[in-house]
């Protein structure tokens, strides 16, 4: 998709919603009492779900986008109202011909992302 095609990235956002065609999604959540906590060990258990997800020939993706809608999600699904819904991942096995998957991101070098201080 070129820069600037905003109706490609307006279709490209809804693919969110859509799961990306995922026939799965797990939903994560934490209990509110744990605060900032409980979002950084949903987190953790989010590296590690991908991971052996990987390993074990699915594919996956983290999302954000439907914990904006969380109070939906969270009825349709009956999840308790005061559980922080933190993100989703949806999940299958990967559909290699399409195009979407194709596509590869840059990094930042270490250096550009990471400041070692000596203590």
């Amino acid at each position: 998709m070129p820069r600037g095609d905003k109706e490609g990235y307006a279709r490209q956002t809804l693919e969110n919603f859509r799961l990306f065609g995922a026939p799965h999604v797990a939903i994560l959540t934490s209990d509110p009492g744990l605060g900032p906590y409980g979002a950084v060990d949903v987190g953790g258990y989010v590296q590690v779900l991908l991971l052996a997800m990987q390993a074990h020939g699915l594919a996956a993706i983290a999302q954000a986008a439907p914990a904006n809608y969380s109070a939906l999600v969270k009825h349709e699904l009956e999840i308790p109202q005061e559980r922080l819904m933190v993100c989703g991942v949806s999940f299958g096995y990967e559909d290699t011909e399409h195009p979407a998957n194709s596509y590869r991101t840059s990094r930042a070098q270490l250096a550009q992302a990471v400041r070692f201080v000596d203590a």
